[in-house]
């Protein structure tokens, strides 16, 4: 298993086939899941989507992002004791960012946009892949992406967890 690279994205599989990302992922150094054909366009998860997903995996996390007129603490809590979580490998998603659909980095959000990938930077790799399994049953198949471009994993809904974690990279 590598270690967690130092960001990791996550982006619906049928976004990224539409980008090319596909073909980037098929050459990646390692990958997992990717299929022949692109998967069929469907709608992307919704911030709220993305949040209830971060909530039912029991994950936790710093947002580099707002929601208007709406509070993350329940959603999207702290991580209550960030050394203690990273040795017993917790579900800590690190510092994460949404790239929202139509939105610029810096200007809150709304639950009902279109959520185009995520990005956990310093993420536990445990909480990571319990988070792509929950939205993935919402979102559908889903690429995951480290930041040295060496690894492409794609989660599906209806995965095995334990079957996905003894695949994945990091």
């Amino acid at each position: 298993m590598r270690a967690v690279g130092w960001f990791l994205v996550v982006t619906p599989l049928h976004q990224a086939a539409v980008n090319g990302g596909l073909e980037w992922a098929a050459d990646a150094e390692c990958s997992f899941g990717l299929p022949e054909d692109p998967p069929p366009v469907r709608e992307l998860p919704t911030v709220e989507q993305v949040l209830l997903a971060f909530c039912e995996a029991g994950c936790h996390g710093t947002p580099w992002f707002q929601v208007a007129g709406h509070d993350l603490i329940a959603d999207l809590p702290d991580c209550p004791d960030p050394a203690m979580c990273a040795s017993v490998g917790g579900l800590d998603l690190g510092e994460v960012r949404l790239g929202v659909d139509g939105a610029s980095v810096d200007e809150p959000v709304e639950l009902h946009q279109a959520v185009t990938d995520i990005g956990f930077r310093k993420p536990s790799s445990r909480a990571v892949l319990a988070a792509s399994v929950a939205l993935a049953s919402q979102a559908g198949p889903l690429l995951v992406l480290d930041d040295s471009g060496a690894c492409a994993f794609v989660v599906s809904p209806g995965d095995d967890p334990a079957n996905l974690a003894q695949h994945w990279p990091w």
